[in-house]
């Protein structure tokens, strides 16, 4: 049932067992169990009762509040240990001394009845925590959460049953709302179990004929939808028609009212509007739909490629060397170089190019807002237009010849690369279909407002769970979620927080994170140059995975820094879809191969860390040298033994254990290799480890900086530090 309406209609009706001389007996394992798995509960626990006895029985509050300052102690201080020994023991020893205060005359024959109630409660509370580690764990026909709310719902009828209305036992509806739910929710085993014991309990010992109607209710609702109540309906208002003298006629009204009220709050208290079947054909259609979702993934990616590689190296170099053309002419003189740098450094490079490419259309400048005020405010606007038109006209180099000698080329590269695509599909494992519905039965068991379930990815080592909960923060449902994926998935599962909208949280499920990587970045142009050849990438993939990359594109400025972050381009694309990074490397570098007409190299310096495993892969294609520096002061040398990414086809991987606190320094070639004496930066690191993964980066290039270099180069570091998640 719905959480807090659960603890709403429980906290309300289970503390008037009292009456019945059990003392707490049956209340207090009830409420220790909802605040020892979240002690907020209290809040909306404790007035409920206090307002339960208020109207009831006002004469008992002080011993309810004797009850609840323990109860308040407890959940600040004791709950937080998670001992269930403890909680035995305050169990017991609470109801002892309820029952002991309430009852002013003792003797010890009551003394054994009451020893026997303590422990009947101690019973309670560890079957409930037994039955609840059930929902933790596989479920099966005899241990999951529709017990404890059967036991529950007898508890619950037993302290209705001290309300009269008009001559009128409210026990009787209260059981048919029970019985209502466990029968709508799919408990129907439970259900006539529940109709049953009440029956027997209503019409034996408070002499409530009417109650035969119970185990008909738990026949009726097995029906889904709302057929259940239009067949109880119809059978009251029969009942009613012909008089019918074993159930009273105002009853069979009442029961017509009750059936109503269900069907209004059914949606509400029921989380599970999905059967196994239904469920199971929905992750069928999501599995189908993200083969859909795959093919139009890798279709963008290959959008992409062309939109990349639509122009050769040579006619990149005559753009680059027209707008150093257009720099030198007017820039590099012009009074206001210092502001327009300033203003204009990142985008300068795009508005030179864009001008030349564009010269010939009048309207060019009249379509971007950006480059209205940029020509606004530059002095040499118009006379720079003029040069970019004869720029233009030097640009007029053909490519046909070379079209007809790659179409060849292209068309095989591209059928391996399908190739390779269709082997790395079939080689998925994907999880059996039920396990997802067992899996959000557990969470509707646990008595969440599941608002939201989608098994976006469903492959044994790569799946993503979108989960939406009403009313609950990330931080009270994370361990739950957990507890509840780990028992139906081998390799355990991580729940990471997505976004809060609208009153309810949305998480995701993901295969366990074992190690936290926290991470620092940083590069340099060499001296001559504004812009740095060298790029970097850094992504967290939903695979409980992390990438990073260096691209060094060949040459130097804008010239390299275009290469390079082309092909980190292209990385992070091709790591949106779920291919393994083995098959995306692979398929990029034949893309790259069957291109080299174009002359357009870059180096790859690639790694990805398995968050779940502990394990580190590395991709070097005419990189430098990484390390992985560990805490004992070791360090481990991964070097470079293949050419630039696109000169050769072969891809070869380096796979490393990882431990807590291991640092990985990846770099450009003008860092380590750049340096006279490499050793000198191995002990320097060594010295600064302690220091954030940021820090790292920074000393390490201002270390490069200070220091005898090779040759003047362009730099870039990444550092990533690895944390152990207790």
């Amino acid at each position: 049932m719905n959480k807090y309406l659960n603890i709403i209609i429980i906290s309300f009706f289970s503390i008037l067992t009292y009456q019945y001389n059990l003392g707490f007996s049956l209340y207090l394992p009830i409420v220790l169990f909802f605040i020892n798995y979240n002690y907020k509960s209290l809040i909306l626990i404790l007035p409920i009762s206090f307002l339960s006895l208020f109207f009831i029985d006002s004469s008992s509050w002080i011993y309810l509040l004797g009850l609840d300052i323990f109860l308040i102690i407890y959940a600040l201080f004791l709950s937080k240990r998670k001992n269930q020994l403890i909680d035995l023991i305050f169990i017991f020893l609470i109801n002892m001394l309820s029952l002991i205060l309430i009852d002013k005359d003792i003797n010890y024959r009551e003394i054994v009845i009451y020893l026997a109630f303590s422990l009947l409660s101690c019973l309670l509370y560890m079957y409930f925590i037994y039955n609840v580690s059930g929902v933790f764990a596989k479920q099966n026909s005899f241990r999951n959460y529709g017990f404890i709310e059967t036991i529950m719902g007898l508890t619950v009828i037993l302290g209705s049953s001290t309300i009269t209305i008009n001559n009128i036992n409210i026990s009787l509806f209260v059981a048919m709302f029970y019985i209502m739910y466990m029968s709508q929710n799919r408990y129907h085993i439970l259900s006539i179990f529940l109709s049953i014991i009440s029956m027997i309990l209503l019409n034996m010992v408070f002499k409530i004929e009417a109650s035969i109607i119970l185990p008909f209710i738990s026949a009726f609702y097995i029906f889904p939808g709302v057929y259940g109540s239009i067949i109880l309906i119809c059978f009251c208002l029969t009942g009613w028609l012909i008089n019918f003298q074993y159930i009273d006629s105002t009853i069979l009204l009442i029961s017509i009212g009750v059936a109503i009220l269900f069907e209004i709050l059914k949606h509400s208290i029921i989380n599970m509007s999905n059967s196994r079947n239904e469920m199971v054909e929905d992750v069928y259609n999501q599995a189908i739909s993200n083969v859909n979702n795959e093919i139009i993934g890798f279709a963008s990616f290959l959008d992409l490629y062309a939109k990349e590689f639509s122009s050769t190296k040579f006619y990149n170099q005559k753009i680059s060397e027209g707008i150093t053309n257009l720099t030198k002419h007017y820039c590099d003189n012009c009074y206001m170089k210092k502001e327009c740098y300033a203003k204009n450094k990142n985008r300068l490079y795009a508005y030179l190019k864009n001008m030349i490419i564009y010269s010939k259309r009048s309207d060019y400048e009249s379509t971007n807002q950006e480059l209205i005020r940029f020509f606004k405010s530059c002095p040499y606007s118009i006379e720079m237009r003029k040069s970019s038109m004869i720029l233009y006209e030097k640009l007029n180099i053909t490519k046909e010849s070379s079209k007809a000698n790659t179409l060849v080329a292209e068309i095989n590269g591209v059928s391996n690369i399908l190739r390779q695509y269709s082997v790395d599909n079939s080689l998925k494992n994907e999880f059996e279909y039920e396990i997802f519905y067992e899996i959000k039965k557990a969470i509707c068991d646990y008595g969440l407002a599941l608002t939201y379930f989608n098994p976006r990815k469903i492959l044994i080592n790569d799946f993503l769970i979108e989960i939406g909960i009403r009313g609950v923060g990330f931080n009270e449902m994370k361990k739950i979620l957990e507890k509840i994926g780990d028992n139906y998935i081998t390799n355990k599962t991580t729940v990471v927080f997505n976004k809060v909208e609208r009153g309810r949280t949305y998480m995701n499920m993901i295969p366990r994170i074992n190690y936290e990587i926290d991470y620092g970045y940083g590069s340099i142009a060499q001296s001559e140059n504004g812009v740095c050849g060298d790029n970097f990438l850094i992504k967290e993939l939903a695979n409980s995975k992390l990438v990073a990359a260096i691209s060094d594109g060949m040459g130097k400025g804008y010239l390299a820094s275009e290469e390079s972050n082309t092909t980190l381009k292209l990385i992070d694309e091709v790591t949106n879809t779920s291919v393994s990074t083995t098959t995306s490397l692979q398929i990029l570098n034949t893309f790259y191969y069957i291109q080299d007409y174009l002359e357009k190299y870059s180096t790859l310096d690639f790694v990805e860390i398995d968050r779940n495993k502990g394990e580190v892969l590395f991709y070097k294609m005419g990189a430098s040298t990484s390390y992985i520096f560990h805490k004992n002061g070791s360090f481990e040398k991964i070097e470079n033994e293949n050419l630039p990414f696109g000169i050769e086809e072969a891809i070869e991987t380096k796979n490393y254990n990882i431990c807590d606190n291991d640092i990985i320094i990846m770099s450009s070639d003008g860092v380590f290799e750049n340096m006279e004496n490499e050793e000198d930066l191995q002990v320097y690191i060594q010295g600064i480890m302690h220091m954030s993964p940021q820090n790292i980066t920074y000393e390490i290039l201002k270390y490069v900086r200070d220091h005898q270099k090779k040759a003047d180069d362009d730099m870039c570091v990444i550092t990533l530090k690895v944390i152990a998640v207790n």
